[in-house]
């Protein structure tokens, strides 16, 4: 009941922030292009929903939106000014800003991990405390053992036990054919596969057990676009927030122009990937595309001293788009 007035309270000052913004008349209509972190999901359905109901029309944003082939192909098309938005892993956007590339974070998707631990009720692993002498399957991502051993540790487990084999993206497979104990994966839908083949799957978040709160997925532009086209980041942002309070409101209707406007949309798996993801779209003050200067650097503190990052990036983020 509690979550479901704090998402309620945030819907309203959504739309009371946006009723009072100023209106888009004065501006020039922006053709603008968002690559997508991989292929639409329930996850996106507030962009869709953005698009399907006009907001992006109202804010006078012509978007063109893009699947890729992975996340590397979002930050290079961002990077070589392809596209004026990217969604990506918050990691993946903090190594290359460390690296001195002029990108910059303005919003988040949703507010916590969705790279976890899981396992499954037919392996038996209810809890990472049994995971000692495990095998662990991972992706072939750095970043994936790294969550790994945070988890592993906090749960009293020695993470040098424990055995990591590369599965690459079959978490799902190795989990049902039993061939690991437990796998690196996205919950936001590999649990909601795993369920959907009759298992009863146990996530363990990171966020859990030791790792400070951090949004996976956030949204960026190069610093350029920041600077230079900050109406448009404006606009733009402001159709999202509509676009998302717009599906929490309206989850059906949200995955039908999910389907309406991407190929391939299978809506029944899309409104169970909404409903895994649905009480983190908004921020602990009920904002969408929440982030904070604290928040952000007590993560990429954690992700630098576990390895995940090589340093500290700083002018990581900016709110000043944000209610």
């Amino acid at each position: 009941m509690k979550n479901r007035l704090r998402r309620l309270v945030g819907l309203i000052s959504i739309f009371a922030v946006l009723t009072m913004a100023p209106s888009a008349c004065g501006d020039s209509e922006a053709d603008v292009e968002l690559v997508l972190d991989y292929l639409p999901g329930g996850i996106h359905a507030g962009i869709y929903s953005a698009l399907g109901e006009g907001y992006f029309a109202d804010n006078k944003i012509n978007v063109d939106i893009q699947s890729p082939t992975s996340s590397a192909d979002t930050l290079r098309l961002v990077l070589s000014g392809q596209a004026s938005f990217g969604i990506a892993p918050i990691a993946d956007v903090a190594n290359l800003v460390a690296q001195g590339e002029d990108i910059q974070v303005f919003m988040a998707l949703e507010q916590v991990p969705l790279a976890a631990l899981m396992s499954t009720e037919a392996i038996g692993v209810t809890n990472p405390s049994q995971l000692t002498g495990a095998t662990i399957g991972v992706t072939g991502i750095p970043s994936d053992e790294a969550v790994a051993k945070t988890i592993l540790a906090a749960s009293g487990v020695d993470p040098d036990s424990v055995e990591f084999i590369t599965i690459g993206f079959d978490a799902v497979g190795n989990l049902l054919g039993q061939n690991v104990d437990a796998a690196i994966g996205f919950w936001s839908a590999e649990a909601v596969v795993l369920e959907l083949e009759g298992e009863t799957p146990f996530v363990f978040r990171p966020d859990e057990y030791g790792a400070p709160p951090y949004p996976e997925l956030v949204v960026f532009a190069s610093t350029d676009t920041i600077k230079n086209r900050s109406g448009v980041v404006q606009r733009f942002y402001d159709s999202l927030a509509e676009g998302y309070a717009f599906a929490l409101a309206n989850q059906e209707a949200a995955v039908q122009h999910l389907a309406d406007n991407a190929e391939g949309i299978d809506t029944f798996f899309s409104n169970a990937e909404f409903d895994k993801v649905e009480p983190f779209f908004l921020g602990p003050n009920g904002t969408f595309g929440e982030i904070s200067d604290a928040g952000i650097r007590d993560y990429l503190n954690w992700a630098a001293s576990v390895g995940i990052l090589e340093s500290v990036p700083e002018n990581f983020i900016t709110t000043k788009f944000l209610p």
